[in-house]
């Protein structure tokens, strides 16, 4: 019953966005495959608990640079900002740059945010009801470049940097003690290796080929961080199609043999991992996600996705177990955007810890 009525409470929003887009592709024929560029705009109007009502803008521009062929990969960039009741500022322009046909990559972030989030704790230990709210403020800069090194394979360099300025702490809570790494703010700024394997048939919308990448990554002082430690990532997906189904599966990993400051940890939560909880619902310094999504077109522009996730972690890669794995599933609607990369809305209903959370975004999860 619980779940019902949380469902009806989002139907209407949901079917006011899918008319709304419908609204907009029947009068735009910016998805013909002869342009070099295609731009895409709409309002955005949104509601948590965490923001109360939030509204702005979102939109995503792909072109093709003038000597790449019409065919070639589409270069993107996306834009949302948002500002909301409780005076929280959301602002972030993703990029991801096609050179010279494919053979260089350019990809990152530049963002500012100003947010509260919800603090639960470090470790698999803590109380259910546990929670804490606190407020953050941080610049973003993500860029990586990659050359292609053989058929499919790339290799290259990521930098990130971000400044973490902590406000509105809970009086009773964790975080103000400054026992916990990262309480007290800082600068995250290193540089990692990154190595990527793709041979998928698509980039947004892949439905067969595999996706591999890993990042060994450093942050130190003499690259201006406030902490040091190293972290590897290791992110692998699979597709399988017939006909019009599409099976796609997902292993996500963070290994590190030291403490991470809390906003560096492994998180469990979000929009791409573990759908169903809050970002950060379960944190630690090392983490396991396995994701499974079944897609599969409907009719015209709409389809739809089933899915399920599991995942844990944990201090130290070793201390893994059986008991401590946590599951979420749910299921959503995708409305192409873009016919010619296969560009989707998507809007996610997707259930954890006895918790219906709604995702409204652009892109695929993985």
């Amino acid at each position: 019953m619980h779940f019902l009525r949380i469902y009806r409470k989002h139907l209407f929003l949901l079917l006011l966005v899918i008319c709304f887009f419908n609204f907009i592709i029947a009068q735009n024929d910016s998805f013909k495959i002869k342009k070099r560029r295609t731009i895409s705009g709409f309002p955005v109007l949104f509601y948590t608990p965490e923001t109360r009502f939030g509204f702005g803008a979102a939109g995503i521009c792909t072109f093709n640079f003038k000597k790449d062929s019409i065919n070639a990969p589409r270069s993107s960039f996306s834009l949302v900002f948002a500002y909301t009741q409780n005076k929280q500022i959301i602002f972030n322009l993703p990029y991801f740059l096609f050179l010279k046909n494919r053979e260089y990559l350019v990809y990152g972030e530049i963002g500012y945010n100003k947010y509260f989030y919800n603090f639960y704790g470090v470790g698999n230990n803590q109380a259910k009801d546990y929670v804490e709210i606190y407020g953050v403020e941080f610049p973003r800069l993500r860029v990586t470049g990659l050359k292609k090194l053989a058929k499919h394979f790339y290799g290259g360099l990521r930098y990130a940097f971000d400044k973490y300025t902590l406000s509105d702490l809970d009086s009773t809570g964790q975080l103000i003690k400054k026992d916990i790494l990262g309480s007290k703010g800082g600068i995250v700024s290193g540089v990692g290796v990154v190595a990527v394997y793709d041979n998928r048939d698509f980039i947004f919308y892949p439905s067969k080929g595999v996706y591999g990448e890993i990042v060994v990554y450093r942050d130190d002082k003499m690259t201006g961080s406030s902490f040091n430690y190293t972290r590897i990532a290791l992110d692998i997906a699979k597709y399988f199609s017939y006909k019009e189904n599409i099976l796609a599966l997902n292993l996500y990993s963070i290994y590190s043999d030291s403490d991470l400051p809390f906003f560096q940890m492994g998180n469990l939560g979000g929009l791409k991992k573990m759908r169903g909880f809050y970002e950060g619902r379960y944190r630690d310094n090392n983490l396991l996600v396995f994701q499974v999504e079944y897609r599969r077109h409907l009719i015209g522009l709409l389809g739809f996705t089933l899915f399920g996730d599991v995942g844990q972690v944990a201090n130290r890669y070793d201390s893994f177990n059986d008991k401590n794995w946590r599951y979420t599933y749910g299921g959503g609607l995708r409305l192409m955007l873009d016919k010619a990369q296969k560009i989707n809305l998507r809007i996610d209903v997707a259930v954890g810890d006895n918790k219906i959370l709604p995702y409204f975004t652009i892109g695929e999860a993985f």
